[in-house]
């Protein structure tokens, strides 16, 4: 039962889409009831849509050989993968939150009026929108503390939110703006405590992460992430891999998913990194024995990492 519509494209039925998969895009599903379940739990567009582009030939159907199995096995490598990635930004983003909230405490007291004075930050004119949108966050989240239990008990109890309180409420998305607003001299005691980033580093890296992150939380797909506004840092680790270049920059880990694995490396300690890395590998030798429809260097450039990118755990940074 075919429901028309003037934008975009018409409903269909789970048995419709099937015979739409099978027919019209040569996919092969072999067990129908099978495919309907796939997509009563995940959806045509999440699962279908999300993750059919690696199997598809320049004509618009699916290359030969291809199953319904197949793309299903994508779709779990990058839940798998997601819920890697998110385990490393929830260490950053824990580690980061105190680093702040100690160094601007250690400065400025911990009163919250501190944090709410558009003074203590780089007050400068291209910042001062967004630091005037941070203070507005801030004064929002106090303003409705009963939606946050520690907030409202600092609240009720102390009539002050201190910001190592506060900094739970926040989003990484929000640290990470916050940190690019502090003055030069907070910047600089938060990032070194991190051995081999400097100030700049540190604020590309948080940027990056903030919005993987937010990927991840939202069951958005992963694996061949972009971010398009923004880029990190050359690295000590781009030279050792010998990243690929054209035009004299780097094409792979600035603003890819091994941009991520970087960022990680220089933000997360050995043993924890190695964890991680080891987790995506297995990840990957879990598709490739699911699937043999995606090749290992199609997948590397999807997800934007090298070849040799497993090499990454054996440098040391110094």
């Amino acid at each position: 039962m075919e429901v028309s519509s003037s934008n975009g494209k018409p409903f269909l039925t789970y048995d419709e889409q099937i015979e739409k998969l099978i027919k019209d895009k040569k996919l092969i599903i072999n067990d129908i009831e099978y495919a309907k379940k796939l997509l009563k739990e995940h959806s045509y567009f999440s699962l279908i849509s999300g993750y059919k582009k690696p199997f598809k030939s320049k004509t618009g159907l699916y290359k030969k050989n291809t199953s319904i199995n197949d793309i299903f096995a994508l779709y779990n490598f990058d839940y798998e993968l997601r819920s890697i990635i998110l385990s490393g930004t929830l260490m950053v983003e824990n580690h980061i939150k105190s680093l702040i909230s100690y160094s601007f405490c250690e400065i400025n007291g911990y009163e919250q009026k501190e944090y709410l004075d558009a003074t203590n930050y780089n007050y400068i004119p291209d910042k001062q929108k967004g630091i005037n949108d941070l203070i507005c966050r801030l004064t929002n989240i106090i303003d409705e503390s009963e939606k946050y239990r520690y907030i409202h008990h600092q609240k009720q109890n102390h009539n002050n939110i201190p910001l190592w309180a506060m900094m739970k409420a926040l989003t990484l998305g929000s640290v990470s703006k916050m940190y690019s607003f502090l003055p030069q001299n907070i910047q600089s005691k938060v990032a070194m405590e991190f051995k081999h980033v400097n100030e700049k580093d540190l604020e590309r890296m948080l940027d990056l992460l903030s919005r993987v992150r937010n990927v991840c939380a939202h069951n958005e797909r992963l694996y061949d992430y972009r971010y398009y506004k923004g880029a990190i840092n050359d690295t000590f680790i781009h030279t050792c891999l010998k990243l690929r270049k054209d035009i004299g920059q780097y094409v792979q880990g600035k603003s890819d998913l091994f941009a991520v694995l970087i960022s990680f490396k220089y933000l997360i300690d050995n043993q924890k990194f190695e964890k991680i890395a080891n987790g995506i590998n297995d990840c990957i030798r879990v598709l490739f024995n699911n699937t043999r429809q995606i090749q290992r260097l199609q997948l590397y450039k999807f997800m934007g990492f090298p070849s040799n990118w497993d090499e990454i755990k054996n440098i040391p940074l110094s």
